[in-house]
């Protein structure tokens, strides 16, 4: 092995598994570990994770691939750490220790709590102002705030939710005893021996406490709502100096370089560096995310404008827009039904048939989002007839979840007018060659899937050797692909257009129905 080759570590954390996988400088996988984490679920709606639990298994996993990749500590260039966002935790300023634990971004117990945030008198008085004003400058700020309903994915809702709940908590908050951190913040200020409290700001942007376009804490959210900001992390570029392991940790000290939310770690690693570009993650849900470039865009139907990844104090937005069930609806038909248990399967009953015989499946077994935003509505299959067969099921479920994606690339295209100039896909559902032929035909655009669908830890490696100087700039570095096979649009106009009529038309029908 060449003694001057340096290296990179992505750590990857996920809902219930935390990733470890060191990078070649060339962007060659040289080793990979795994650890396994529980959810606790102690009540209807809870989703909680054990803080100490998930950072023993980061430890875990970065030492078992440091050992098969048979490389010292030092040899590691950078390490950065991708997430999934909007999960948080409380820890005591001088212990360090865990005050609760982490409350994930899909825990709704707090559902009561963001209905009466968004019935507060001051609050829809704030946001009719700033309707207004957004109408009037065309302030994307403004006009963002004026749309903004909380829902309990944002942190702001289920912190709110905790201090009623925990009011010891929000006495030490405000008193200056605690420390807020979503799994970023934790892993690092633990793997720094308990030195570093901070965050980047594509982490920080999704937790609803942040102002993304004004690039700080948000003063107003947090004094309306009686949040101590003095216990909220630094915010730093995603590429960064965050400083160094704590020699025990790994033996020696690492320096760690990057920070990023898992879905911007996708859209980094798929290359999508120019306004336009969109990354679909296909995994328990699907995640449409797109560049939308230098300058925060708003959808006036309900998508907030996030940070995709800021580097030397210049950062990029995107949109997202996800449908709830995917994965999880592959699952369902295994195990509910016993039609399909894996994306593979699904995929061959599908590729039996050229059509669905008429049949259209809506793919809302857990609520309907953009630009809908229903939680009350539900799956719905229409068109089912004596000759239907499975093979017929499957098809439509796959284009069904094609059609909800084209429905949020189309509505993102609507309300900023952007033009989409190309589809990048990754996730273990991308698998599926209907889905994606679907989505290129019902899209009009060409869908690029890469010979691994594995892009999250790619992209946090590659942030992690720009923060450690590897590269010096996203030119340099371009994409981490490989290689990426490609699927053409096959439809034509009229085509196109008669299948998302009929799908519409379903749509507007569970829409109503659900009401």
């Amino acid at each position: 092995m060449d003694s001057e080759q340096r290296f990179l570590l992505a750590f990857d954390a996920g809902g219930t598994t935390i990733r470890a996988i060191i990078y070649k400088e060339d962007g060659d996988e040289l080793a990979r570990a795994f650890r396994t984490t529980s959810e606790i679920r102690s009540e209807q709606g809870a989703v909680e994770h054990d803080p100490e639990e998930l950072f023993q298994a980061l430890l875990a996993a970065g030492r078992e691939v440091l050992s098969k990749a048979a490389i010292p500590p030092e040899k590691i260039a950078g390490a950065g750490i991708t997430v999934q966002r909007a999960t948080f935790c409380l820890w005591d300023k001088k212990s360090g220790k865990p005050q609760c634990n982490f409350i994930s971004w899909s825990d709704v117990r707090a559902g009561d709590k963001a209905f009466k945030m968004n019935r507060s008198c001051i609050w829809n008085g704030m946001k009719i102002a700033a309707a207004v004003g957004g109408f009037i400058t065309r302030s994307p700020m403004l006009t963002a705030t004026g749309m903004l309903s909380f829902v309990t994915d944002h942190v702001l809702v289920r912190l709110c939710w905790l201090f009623e709940q925990r009011p010891d908590l929000r006495q030490a908050a405000k008193r200056g005893d605690l420390l807020f951190g979503t799994i970023e913040t934790w892993f690092l200020y633990r793997l720094t021996g308990n030195r570093v409290h901070a965050t980047d700001t594509s982490n920080a942007a999704a937790t609803s406490l942040y102002n993304p376009f004004e690039m700080k804490w948000n003063a107003i959210f947090c004094r309306l709502f009686s949040i101590p900001m003095r216990m909220l992390p630094e915010v730093k570029n995603s590429a960064d100096q965050f400083g160094f392991t704590d020699p025990s940790c790994f033996g020696a000290p690492i320096p760690i370089t990057a920070l990023i939310g898992d879905q911007m770690a996708a859209l980094f690693g798929h290359g999508c560096f120019t306004p336009g570009d969109v990354k679909i993650s296909q995994g328990s849900g699907s995640f449409v995310d797109i560049n939308v470039g230098r300058r925060g865009k708003v959808s006036r139907r309900g998508l907030f404008p996030l940070i995709a990844w800021t580097l030397r104090g210049k950062p990029v937005y995107m949109l997202e827009g996800s449908v709830a069930t995917a994965g999880r609806l592959i699952d369902w038909l295994g195990n509910g039904i016993g039609l399909s248990d894996t994306p593979a399967v699904l995929n061959d009953f599908a590729s039996q048939c050229d059509d669905t015989e008429g049949v259209v499946f809506v793919p809302t077994a857990a609520g309907i989002r953009f630009p809908y935003f229903n939680p009350k509505a539900r799956g719905t299959i229409f068109g089912l007839s004596l000759s239907t067969h499975r093979r017929h099921v499957a098809r439509a479920v796959l284009e069904g979840i094609a059609h909800r994606v084209v429905d949020i690339l189309e509505g993102i295209e609507k309300d900023t007018g952007m033009s989409i100039r190309r589809i990048k896909v990754d996730g273990g559902v991308s698998r599926s060659n209907v889905l994606l032929q679907a989505i290129a035909d019902l899209s009009g655009h060409e869908v690029e899937r890469p010979d691994e669908t594995d892009m999250t830890a790619r992209g946090t490696a590659a942030l992690a050797g720009l923060g450690a100087a590897v590269w010096k700039d996203v030119e340099e570095l371009g994409s981490m692909a490989r290689s990426y096979e490609h699927f053409h649009p096959r439809f034509d106009h009229n085509q196109r257009r008669e299948k998302r009529r009929r799908w519409n038309e379903a749509l507007n029908t569970l829409v109503k129905f659900y009401h």
